[in-house]
């Protein structure tokens, strides 16, 4: 019986996170994203994602290694980073890192290859603030990075971020072509299975949701757009980074799974997220945009 996985939105922070929990199934030993009102008047002092091409090879494998850190203008009661590394559209990685009591986290792993391909690493930096009394904010901001690896015997091991040469600029075609495909498929199936309507949404891959920090989504202000991301990573966190729930219940890990793509309705009213799990099963998670609680 087809459905979706509803993520219900509310004025209040504490009543999301209490109706998320009744609908979600999070794992209890895992400290969990909230969103709070956010204070504008605490600032990261930097924030980033790199991805760097290691020089030697090992058992015909290339390696990325994969770095995301940030740094609060103050400490802050909890500070969390969640990071997402797609290969050719797949998730191929995920990092997750909380400390209380700090302003600054680190975290690197390293993810190797055998093959060409287009790396997308995007992270969701989040604190969250305790001032007097009750009072909770919270301050968000997100770094990514996009390496593409050319792996053939044809020509020496390399990479780039934009295409300069001929080879570069075929590669890219290639693999971008490649990720893209990958991605219009899973929707696809998505459109059949749920009865979407594509036409009806804005899409935006995930990989790409970084931009919207400097600019509003169509048709919302910046402070609009701010809240909804920061609920969007909320929802995302409990319900893809620390698993994906079946059509039959279970809880799958989100790895090699496709890049979600976010389709924001065009009257506003709510957004949708669609991935495909590693067995081929189209997930869809709808998530009630401000005004439509």
């Amino acid at each position: 019986m087809k459905k979706y996985l509803f993520l219900s939105i509310s004025a209040l922070a504490i009543a999301v996170s209490a109706l998320l929990i009744q609908l979600q199934v999070v794992m209890p030993s895992e400290e969990t994203i909230t969103f709070f009102p956010l204070n504008d008047a605490v600032q990261y002092k930097s924030a980033s994602t790199t991805l760097t091409l290691e020089k030697n090879k090992h058992n015909n494998l290339h390696s990325v290694d994969w770095k995301a850190s940030s740094i609060l203008d103050r400490e802050a009661y909890l500070r969390q980073d969640m990071g997402l590394l797609y290969v050719n559209g797949i998730l191929k990685g995920k990092v997750g890192k909380w400390e209380q009591d700090t302003a600054d986290l680190a975290q690197e792993e390293v993810i190797s290859t055998r093959e060409s391909a287009r790396y997308d690493a995007i992270t969701f930096h989040y604190s969250e603030l305790h001032g007097n009394g009750d009072k909770i904010t919270s301050a968000q901001r997100m770094s990514d990075d996009l390496l593409y690896v050319i792996d053939s015997r044809f020509s020496p091991l390399q990479s780039f971020r934009v295409a300069k040469s001929n080879l570069e600029r075929d590669w890219k075609q290639v693999l971008d072509k490649a990720t893209g495909n990958r991605i219009a498929k899973s929707l696809s199936k998505a459109e059949k299975n749920y009865g979407i309507n594509a036409a009806n949404y804005i899409a935006i891959r995930l990989s790409e949701v970084r931009k919207y920090e400097d600019q509003p989504l169509p048709g919302f202000s910046q402070q609009e757009t701010d809240n909804i991301l920061g609920r969007l990573w909320e929802g995302l966190y409990k319900n893809y980074y620390l698993g994906i729930k079946k059509s039959n219940g279970t809880v799958t890990d989100p790895l090699d799974s496709t890049i979600p793509l976010i389709l924001i309705a065009k009257d506003k009213s709510h957004l949708l997220v669609v991935t495909e799990t590693k067995d081929g099963e189209s997930i869809v998670l709808k998530q009630l945009l401000p005004g439509n609680t």
